[in-house]
């Protein structure tokens, strides 16, 4: 049995609001009387956020105060009354309505330079693409740059230490796809995969994807085309597909059915076996050929990550082979 964690009940945003609130707290000067282990880790954590953005770090932290869900702004923390560090707290969403830019606006109203304002998307578990959010002026803190911080301490605080056993446990949740066979794996182990494998293909992107069918996590890569009619691969967790894309509804079935033919005939010159999917469909995006068997390589009863990319850049090569200049 695993040591009861209070982390594992308390998973939502606004608890981790507090516990960022709680830990940032523990920087103020006065605090270091009371703890010096925590108050260093707070500390710690301060200056990381600096870093993320490329900004010298103050000499000393004279003043922090901290405030939670100020104008929505999940946490405020102001630092040497200049610098102002907002907090965008996600577990497990993200980011939506423009709210990144709205809270930026909204500390830039309050008189504080652009340049000391250091937007931070705390985010502890793991989304495909932070695009959007670097062009907001957000920096990324992931939970590995969290524990880098966390795992310095030295304290035992029992409420750091269990935020920390916390995120330990997702991201050894995450990394078991590289021990366990592929029948065992759940959510966390394929999201380890796709980011195991976004790390080599460039452009790679990954998200649940709804359906009529209770859905399933997506990763898609190799986006070649035009408008009219775009290509690209989607691994539909199991199942490698080609995929195109139609904007006009009068000219699916008739493209549909063009690609399966292109696609399907080259296939043999690269070692793919191509089948037709269960059912073609008629929506915007249509799968035209899957390949016959799972694309993922197995070696010693786990799978190997090397091999299938192998697999996967076969149907890359494929895939732009057919492509229409």
């Amino acid at each position: 049995m695993n040591q009861p964690n209070i982390f594992s009940y308390a998973t939502s945003e606004l608890s981790q609001d507090a516990f960022i609130c709680w830990l940032l707290s523990w920087a103020s000067p006065e605090c270091s009387a009371f703890d010096l282990e925590l108050h260093e880790c707070a500390i710690s954590l301060i200056e990381s956020f600096f870093l993320k953005h490329e900004i010298a770090v103050p000499t000393t932290l004279d003043s922090v105060v901290i405030s939670k869900q100020d104008d929505n702004i999940d946490v405020l923390c102001i630092v040497n009354h200049c610098y102002s560090i907002l907090i965008e707290d996600k577990t497990g969403t993200r980011n939506h309505s423009n709210q990144l830019t709205r809270y930026f606006e909204q500390i830039q109203a309050r008189g504080f330079a652009a340049n000391n304002i250091l937007p931070i998307y705390y985010k502890t578990e793991d989304q495909g693409c932070y695009d959007e959010v670097l062009s907001e002026g957000y920096q990324p803190f992931l939970r590995g740059d969290i524990l880098r911080v966390l795992n310095a301490y030295q304290g035992n605080h029992a409420i750091l230490l269990d935020y920390r056993r916390y995120l330990q446990s997702i991201s050894a949740s995450v990394e078991r796809y590289q021990r366990i066979a592929l029948s065992e794996w759940d959510r966390r182990a394929w999201i380890g995969f796709y980011l195991a494998l976004q790390d080599t293909l460039p452009g790679a992107r990954w998200d649940y994807v709804s359906n009529p069918s209770d859905g399933f996590l997506g990763f898609w890569w190799g986006l070649q085309g035009d408008t009219a009619c775009e290509q690209y691969l989607q691994l539909e967790q199991d199942t490698l597909c080609f995929k195109i894309r139609v904007q006009t509804q009068t000219q699916r079935k008739s493209l549909r059915s063009k690609w399966y033919e292109v696609i399907r005939n080259a296939s043999s010159d690269f070692g793919l076996n191509l089948i037709k999917p269960v059912r073609f469909g008629n929506g915007r995006s249509m799968t035209v050929c899957v390949l016959d068997g799972d694309y993922r390589a197995v070696t010693d009863g786990v799978v190997d990550v090397d091999k299938t990319i192998i697999t996967l850049r076969s149907a890359e090569k494929l895939l732009k082979s057919v492509q229409e200049k």
